[in-house]
């Protein structure tokens, strides 16, 4: 654990005056950039690599003016794609397209970012209960927030600056990329007031960063109603990330919707600093409810596995619902948002697997490409649940669950079950959203059975990737990073494979390269049966490995 050393202002001499109100925040800040020094950086990075990779990748789909038009009159003026990236407003050049195409989804992921970053640093310490013992010292009430905040509001910055410095790289006059940089660091600073507000009504970093995120998608559907319904643009004044479109950096160049961003800011911070000083250290404006005197069902590792990662495994599920809902409501447009570049078409069927859709279509192939994305989701879904097994470890929760009559491998075979029915979850809902979208607007399509038979027929594939960090956890917590490396490697490999240009010998390292989506085709069922038995020898040597280590 890092700790405050070093203290030159302490106030536990005879004599001394309390600690001010800010008293030691430089030191809690410089423990903030400390152990922020990997996670921040990696964040602060994904918007604008996202947009490179993202010019990069329009560039031969829209190659001259005409293309670009068609993109206009097509894509950017579908209902779904205002409300999922803003309206189109400069169609100049690729660079511009980009910025388009990056979008409001990415001010939503920045914002939620921030939020996140705020929480680590002030709900998080608190919750686990490493703020009394900081507290303990010569720390003033609002010096944890003050530092939180500042180690947000930087990461807002070099987000934004970072941004608007890969735009300009790309194309984008300088004027643009200026307030670009502006767009995202106000986006970032309303995340920080939200955020704040947030860690001040909760009491468990995990329902602080979920209802945060909830605020903030709230505003970014706000902001999309507002974007994509004529007459109810007034709608995106009534959220921050409709503030942060309205910078409008290809188009008014708005400076008074970024000082909003920064009102917003300023005021939740100081309602946050208002309620610190009222409430208790470690409680929340809205208590939790206890439990029940007995226990529901009967109590099994299994139950208590559910029972505790439930609730933080249910955003994976609602949200590829969600996002497939609103790609089966574009499947009865697929044609027209294409338009005229066919190399758009070649792309999707590539993702696809090249083969899934030849009975229908452009819409087959868009069915095929989602759901092989979402199978690369499932994959992370099933690894998160290998992240609570490591937190729980962290944590002192399963010194309490092995002192009973539970032995750590009963417990890892309990989290891989887990792992398995929220992935087949992830799956089928997937493929429901899919059709529901698709039967909301009346669009061709595979049929209903094809669709969900295609989703759970990657299951086998997306295991395989989850067991590599079920064996990782055995030899050690910290290996688990090596499962999330083998879902970004899969996603690469796999769906993403013929796009980067990876050698087909490469490619098959990849589980999902030999089970991909392909709805209305035979499923392969001896890459399925050995991809099986792959998982089932690494969750086995997992558990090998797990009774022969310590519990840290």
């Amino acid at each position: 654990m890092t700790t405050l050393s070093d203290r030159r202002d302490t106030a536990d001499r005879p004599g001394d005056r309390p600690p001010g109100r800010l008293a030691g925040t430089t030191y809690l800040l410089r423990l903030a950039l400390r152990t922020e020094r990997f996670t921040t950086p990696v964040g602060v990075l994904v918007v604008p690599v996202l947009y490179l990779l993202t010019a990069a990748s329009l560039a031969p789909l829209y190659p001259d003016a005409t293309s670009r038009a068609a993109l206009a009159d097509g894509s950017a003026a579908n209902a779904v794609f205002r409300i999922l990236l803003g309206p189109l407003r400069d169609t100049s050049g690729i660079a511009q397209i980009a910025v388009w195409r990056v979008g409001a989804f990415a001010l939503l992921v920045v914002a939620i970012i921030v939020a996140a970053t705020v929480t680590r640093h002030l709900r998080g310490p608190e919750a686990t209960g490493r703020m009394e013992l900081v507290r303990a010292g010569a720390i003033g009430a609002a010096a944890p927030l003050a530092a939180a905040a500042i180690t947000a509001m930087g990461a807002a910055v070099a987000t934004g600056v970072s941004t608007g410095a890969a735009a300009a790289l790309a194309g984008v006059p300088a004027p643009a990329a200026t307030f670009l940089a502006l767009q995202f660091v106000g986006a970032g600073l309303a995340a920080t007031g939200v955020a704040a507000v947030v860690d001040q009504v909760v009491t468990t970093s995990r329902t602080a960063i979920a209802t945060s995120a909830v605020v903030l998608l709230t505003a970014y559907l706000v902001r999309g109603i507002g974007d994509a319904v004529g007459g109810l643009a007034w709608m995106t004044w009534l959220s921050p990330l409709g503030w942060a479109e309205r910078v409008d950096p290809l188009g008014d160049r708005a400076v008074s919707p970024f000082l909003a961003c920064v009102a917003l800011c300023a005021v939740g911070l100081g309602v946050a600093a208002a309620v610190v000083r009222r409430r208790d250290l470690g409680a929340g404006l809205v208590q939790p409810r206890p439990g029940p005197p007995v226990a529901r069902w009967p109590i099994s590792t299994l139950g208590v596995t559910v029972r505790t990662m439930g609730a933080s495994l249910v955003p994976w599920m609602s949200g590829a619902f969600a996002y497939c809902l609103l790609v089966g409501l574009l499947t009865d447009s697929i044609d027209d948002l294409v338009g005229a570049s066919g190399a758009t078409g070649d792309v999707l069927r590539d993702i696809g697997g090249g083969s899934g859709a030849a009975s229908s279509g452009l819409v087959g192939a868009l069915i095929d490409t989602v759901l092989g994305i979402v199978a690369i989701a499932a994959s992370g879904a099933a690894v998160s649940v290998v992240g609570h097994l490591r937190e729980d470890d962290r944590t002192g929760r399963a010194e309490i669950l092995l002192a009973t009559a539970v032995s750590p491998v009963s417990r890892l075979l309990a989290a891989a079950a887990t792992a398995t029915v929220t992935a087949t979850l992830v799956l089928l809902l997937a493929g429901v959203g899919l059709v529901t979208g698709a039967a909301a607007v009346g669009g061709d399509g595979p049929g209903v059975v094809d669709v969900l038979v295609g989703a759970v027929s990657q299951l086998p594939a997306t295991l395989a990737v989850a067991a590599i960090a079920w064996a990782a956890y055995g030899f050690g917590r910290r290996w688990i990073a090596v499962g999330w490396a083998a879902v970004v490697l899969d996603l690469l490999l796999g769906p993403l494979g013929t796009l980067i240009g990876a050698p087909q010998w490469l490619r098959d390292t990849a589980p999902h390269t030999h089970l991909p989506a392909d709805v209305g085709a035979p499923v392969p069922l001896t890459a399925a049966f050995i991809l099986i038995v792959v998982a089932t020898a690494l969750l086995t040597t997992g558990s090998w490995a797990l009774r022969r280590r310590d519990l840290v």
